[in-house]
């Protein structure tokens, strides 16, 4: 797709391993210098393999005044500087050195404001959570300078408007398109290679935020998509997306090409390679998005693009262990109409995203599906249940853990017998399914099923269909 100045323009981000010590970042140095002498490039940077959670760590004990968070200042020094040092020329080490220091020096003060007042406010966790971003592209650019590539580090607080939800802002996408248009297309015109912090944005007020875990695929895709780039390439750690987990089916493979909509439901119901919300911009703006391995650059990853004329029932398979199914039932007053709104009142109050809905009109009742990580909000739920049984007319009826398998692939939603043949490979397994329900897109389906007989569920599926 061509960018709307009628010149080329590619978009590369680099994930934590990527531009995880000094021979990663000078092969990702290489390959956008590379790729910025055929056409305009930006790159954007997660924060180097575990300084994120350094700065995570470092804050909660800063809060219980705890003073071994001083430490963290000194490791993420020593880490950045022996790679600058093995990276950079003389003075583009001094520059990086200030730099760095200015950002350890936020750091500092607002693990001491933690320390104050033994709280680390969500305000403060945006502010000291992103700082490891701040410090890769620094380094990042750095290093492409010290190479004679014009390049410029740019914090993304100044470009990615958002709302005050710190932890996972949502991005105000109008204001974030017209700065990056303002900020970023000078820099480009005049042969600057921009290379743009992932994770961060920050309120119209500039108060910093973060976009969520993980969030740097979104940075990227954001940025390609409102700037119409013709390609999204995300640099990371895996050949691409698999059709399988290939610790649970030794048959798994890359999958050459996938429509946004089976991305999306991969990500959705488990696949690790990307997050599903990064696929939604370049999908709205039908931007190619392209999954490769930074440690094996010569496999051609994964390319998703919009849908194509003929693709296979079954493009992949997804599984989740430890996921808890959680069903609820009604007494016969409360309709199902008013069940569902009760219970999606408290998934949205308490910010869970259940992997599967499924509700029984003739049962009164309504099963959902929670991650590991998200069950503990169980307990929440429970309390505001069993005081008053009789009166809000909803009981807590079973909450057993299960696995999840999901079956991805763009013809599930047609009537092909495709659901069937699903069923029927489960059954010659027995497998039981204690619940099933389609995927966000209807490209997917995804199926509870004992926690034991998961990996034989996955391997049912993938050989049924030939993955």
């Amino acid at each position: 797709m061509a960018s709307r100045s009628g010149r080329r323009l590619s978009v590369l981000k680099f994930g934590g391993t990527s531009v995880g010590d000094a021979g990663r970042i000078a092969w990702a140095t290489q390959r956008a210098a590379a790729t910025a002498k055929r056409k305009r490039t930006i790159v954007v940077v997660s924060a180097m393999a575990g300084t994120t959670n350094l700065l995570l760590e470092s804050a909660r004990l800063a809060a219980a005044h705890e003073p071994r968070w001083r430490q963290a200042a000194e490791q993420i020094r020593q880490r950045h500087s022996d790679a600058a040092a093995s990276l950079l020329t003389p003075a583009e080490q001094s520059r990086f050195a200030a730099q760095l220091e200015r950002s350890l020096g936020v750091f500092e003060k607002v693990c001491r404001g933690f320390d104050l007042v033994g709280e680390a406010t969500p305000r403060g966790l945006d502010a000291v959570s992103s700082l490891g971003e701040v410090i890769s592209a620094e380094l990042f650019a750095a290093r492409l300078r010290s190479g004679g590539v014009r390049a410029e580090a740019v914090d993304a607080a100044r470009l990615i408007v958002t709302d005050e939800r710190h932890g996972d802002a949502n991005v105000l996408t109008g204001a974030t398109e017209t700065r990056l248009r303002r900020r970023l297309l000078p820099l480009l015109g005049r042969g600057i290679l921009p290379v743009i912090t992932g994770f961060r944005g920050a309120t119209r007020e500039g108060v910093p935020t973060t976009l969520g875990r993980g969030s740097s695929d979104y940075t990227a895709t954001l940025i390609g998509a409102l700037l119409a780039a013709d390609e999204v390439t995300i640099w990371t750690d895996v050949d691409g997306v698999m059709t399988a987990d290939p610790r649970l089916v030794r048959a798994a493979r890359v999958i050459p090409k996938l429509t946004y909509g089976e991305a999306i439901e991969l990500a959705f119901f488990g696949a690790k390679v990307i997050h599903w919300k990064a696929i939604l911009p370049v999908m709205e703006r039908g931007v190619p998005l392209r999954v490769r391995n930074s440690l094996r650059p010569s496999v051609p990853g994964t390319l998703i693009i919009a849908d194509s004329a003929s693709r296979p029932a079954v493009a992949a398979v997804t599984a989740v262990a430890r996921v808890r199914l959680v069903t609820v039932r009604a007494d016969r007053l409360l309709g199902p109409v008013d069940l569902a709104t009760r219970v999606l009142g408290w998934l949205a109050a308490t910010g869970v995203h259940p992997l599967l809905l499924v509700q029984s009109s003739a049962e009164s009742s309504l099963a959902f599906a929670l991650t590991h990580e998200e069950a503990p909000a169980l307990a929440s739920f429970a309390q505001q249940l069993s005081p008053f049984p009789a009166s809000n007319g909803v009981v807590l009826h079973s909450a057993q853990e299960v696995g999840l398998v999901t079956a991805i692939g763009s013809q599930i939603r047609h009537p092909t017998g495709v659901t069937a043949r699903i069923f029927s490979a489960l059954a010659r397994r027995r497998v039981h399914v204690l619940a099933a329900a389609n995927g966000p897109s209807g490209q997917g389906m995804a199926l509870a099923v004992p926690p034991l007989l998961l990996p034989a569920a996955v391997n049912a599926i993938h050989r049924e269909f030939r993955l």
